[in-house]
């Protein structure tokens, strides 16, 4: 996992870690300090890449308005099931405008999260980008290999 700060004025990684909870499973966490509050106008973009000589494009890339999103989850099906691991683990239960730190604890990917989504064994890259008022503030990377 990789997170970048784009504008360590606006908002900053505090915590971006794996921790090994048992074999084979490792869990996420991520504290985003967020210092020009309230934010009221965000968007994100996620995309899952496959990696074959590189990473290169894999069947997703979803740009939307994030405070949309948080307001009706059932109108963006897609997003809600790549988000929805993220949102259950996360202080992210509501709308907009966001004051406090985004905080994500202890999130662990499991197969069955994904049951309906073909992905098919390999590695992949899925990549999160959040924007502020239309300009970049963070990038989050992460790198999973799913078996059969």
């Amino acid at each position: 996992m990789k997170c970048y700060d784009h504008d360590p004025a606006f908002a900053r990684f505090e915590i971006c870690k794996l921790k090994v909870v048992r074999r084979g499973v490792v869990s996420l966490n991520v504290r985003v300090g967020l210092y020009q509050t309230p934010v009221t106008n965000t968007s994100i973009n996620i995309a899952v890449y496959k990696r074959a000589n590189g990473y290169r494009p894999f069947l997703y890339n979803i740009s939307e308005d994030a405070c949309a999103f948080l307001a009706n989850r059932k109108r963006y099906p897609v997003l809600k099931v790549l988000l929805d691991v993220l949102l259950a683990k996360s202080n992210l239960n509501h709308t907009c405008p966001f004051t406090d730190a985004i905080v994500v604890n202890d999130m662990v990917l499991e197969d069955k999260s994904f049951n309906f989504l073909p992905v098919p064994e390999g590695e992949y890259l899925f990549k999160m980008k959040v924007f502020a008022y239309n300009d970049l503030k963070a990038t989050i990377e992460v790198y999973v290999y799913r078996r059969e």
